[in-house]
């Protein structure tokens, strides 16, 4: 677990870091059992405090220093040793190392290695403080501007620990209760913008300077031209490849399997390198992912954990602190429904560990081609298609006003393809890409504590996926990776292949139990489609008393919902209306107007 706050010094009007490292220990201290470890770096030209706690099973420090350069990670550079000695680069220290090679060459050095990561460091002989963030800009690293003022975090509310108002912004929020994440380069705050893709600050005695690199576009525009057994063997081999590097730096991590696709694919592959982990499966007895991963673990001879799944709080109260908790943590840069049942049942979030996922494997199996057909439409057609099924997701009740301007947002976050010239179901794969991915991925990554490796985001499984020849809606990376890492779970269908039934030969496995009419459970808990609960129940049955305060309370949630149609269709999207009515009450104001003026002029 790592916080970072950065801002400028200036002279005496500048807030004591001691003080600020206080400021940010009690805003996030409701999260935390364990005391943050507290690291306070000065330079001649910035402050920077970093909060840290350590990681089950991690092994290599996130700071180190030598003689020459400090260096801090928020993100780590999972491949950065393959990638320092394939460029003839070497170092006892592998954080500096990677740092001044990144400050005096970073475009070698962008190409090869995957998001994401984020850097911090200084040269001590000169002061001068850098950071880097990935080529695709999949790390959080947000920056706050207003006029000569700025400070950089990877935590929005930090910004609250100097006194600055954080503002909810109204269109970002409608755009945000459509989408699901926040597009572009949109936070959902004023005056805080995500950092551009492959950006390196630095700042020093002569103010600050930024460079930017587009390395994304020789992702997306392969220089040689592939086959697709080519690309099927490059994408292969790169998940491979960040298993091999990830290895030495951590013991047996956790890993999550399921009916799916992805997950199946990273696990074969941590297979076929020899690594140790710990496999569990989330759901309940009888349900298909529990099911088909029980049978490939016990064709495969690992223990397999079956976990029941995060279920939200069964009361109201327990809602209301889950979802201010959440909010407190990732701002609402996370799954909606996730917010309801962000710590349910833990106290705190200390024992992060390391955890394998088998997130972003879509960008390469055509997912949106396949939510909107593509096939049954010209390419012309594509963007209208996209731009509707996805304000098919718009809160019944969103303030009319506001209906244009979501569709306008919507329309250039899907027209940034043009700028990599990118076109066709490529498009469609892009946007997955650098929205999705880029935007709603990472902010699931980012709600947890510990470290999340996702071997599919590399830049060759990328320029596999774009330098494909063919459709890909047959899945043909990930059937090739588990034929060949694994053709023993070749017999084992997926999830989405086939009806529950169907899978075990008409009739459900004996070592399952049916949830039924007859559970004693409230209603909400019975399963519902892929999910474990019922999440329209639980706003029916537990949430209620939260929907009703905020309709008859009112507050800035209606200027983003009618609160007359609200009132009327609440059901249609109770997440988005909860988060978004709670939102004002943690945000509203600076905690010292007053003082973050004298501190910051016209930054309060």
């Amino acid at each position: 677990m790592k916080i970072l706050l950065m801002w400028p010094r200036d002279g005496d009007r500048e807030p004591d870091p001691q003080v600020v490292g206080s400021n940010l220990e009690r805003i996030f201290s409701p999260l935390f059992a364990t005391p943050l470890r507290r690291r306070v770096l000065r330079t001649t030209a910035v402050d920077l405090v970093f909060l840290e706690l350590p990681v089950r099973g991690w092994k290599p420090p996130f700071f180190e220093e030598d003689g020459e350069t400090w260096a801090l990670a928020l993100d780590y550079p999972l491949a950065a040793r393959r990638v320092l000695t394939s460029l003839g680069m070497n170092g006892r220290d592998i954080l500096p190392t990677l740092c001044r090679a990144l400050q005096d060459d970073p475009v070698p050095l962008l190409r090869e290695l995957s998001p994401p990561f984020s850097l911090v460091w200084s040269q001590k002989s000169s002061g001068d403080v850098f950071l880097q963030n990935d080529g695709l800009g999949f790390a959080q690293l947000f920056e706050y501007r207003h006029g000569e003022s700025w400070a950089i975090t990877n935590k929005v509310v930090a910004l609250k620990a100097l006194g600055l108002s954080v503002e909810a912004e109204r269109d970002e929020w409608a755009a945000w209760a459509t989408l699901g994440w926040f597009p572009l380069q949109m936070t959902g705050y004023k005056r805080i913008r995500f950092l551009e893709p492959a950006t390196q600050v630095r700042v020093g005695p002569n103010g600050l300077r930024r460079t930017t690199h587009d390395v994304l576009s020789g992702w997306l525009h392969p220089e040689e031209r592939l086959s697709s057994e080519e690309c099927h063997e490059l994408a292969r081999c790169s998940v491979l490849e960040q298993i091999h590097a990830i290895s030495p730096l951590c013991e047996r991590p956790s890993v999550g399997l399921s009916g799916g696709w992805d997950s199946r694919a990273v696990v074969s592959s941590l297979r076929a390198t020899g690594t140790a982990f710990s496999a569990r499966v989330r759901g309940l007895p009888g349900r298909p992912d529990v099911v088909i991963a029980s049978r490939l673990a016990r064709i495969a001879g690992f223990d397999l954990r079956v976990k029941a799944g995060s279920l939200p709080p069964d009361d109201a109260a327990g809602c209301r602190r889950s979802i201010a908790l959440a909010l407190r943590w990732q701002a609402g840069l996370m799954g909606t429904r996730k917010h309801k049942s962000f710590l349910a049942g833990r106290p705190s979030l200390d024992r992060g560990a390391v955890n394998v996922m088998g997130q972003h494997g879509e960008i390469g199996r055509s997912y949106y081609a396949k939510k909107i057909h593509a096939a049954e439409f010209r390419e012309g057609e594509y963007e209208e298609r996209l731009i509707g099924r996805l304000l098919g997701r718009m809160p019944p009740f969103m303030r009319s006003t506001l209906h244009d301007r979501v569709r306008e947002i919507v329309r250039e976050a899907y027209r940034q393809a043009d700028s990599y010239e990118v076109e066709g179901l490529a498009a469609l794969d892009f946007f997955y890409l650098y929205e999705r991915t880029r935007r709603w991925a990472s902010g699931g990554l980012n709600s947890q504590a510990g470290v999340v490796i996702a071997p599919f985001l590399t830049p060759d499984y990328i320029r596999a996926t774009f330098g494909y020849p063919e459709s890909k809606e047959s899945h043909p990376f990930h059937r090739h990776i588990i034929a060949t890492n694994a053709p023993d779970w070749l017999e084992v269908p997926f999830a989405d292949e086939m009806a529950d039934r169907e899978a075990f030969g008409g009739r459900p496995p004996s070592d399952t139990k049916t949830v039924g009419s007859e559970s004693s459970h409230p209603t909400w808990k019975r399963p519902d489609g892929n999910d474990n609960y019922s999440s329209t129940l639980y706003w029916q049955e537990v949430g209620r008393p939260i929907i009703d305060e905020l309709l008859a309370q009112g507050g800035w949630w209606t200027e983003v919902f009618d609160p007359s149609l609200a009132a009327e269709r609440w059901q249609a999207a109770p997440d988005e209306l909860a988060v978004i009515s709670l939102l004002a009450e943690f945000f509203e104001g600076a905690p010292d107007s007053a003082a973050a003026e004298r501190r910051f002029p016209g930054c309060a």
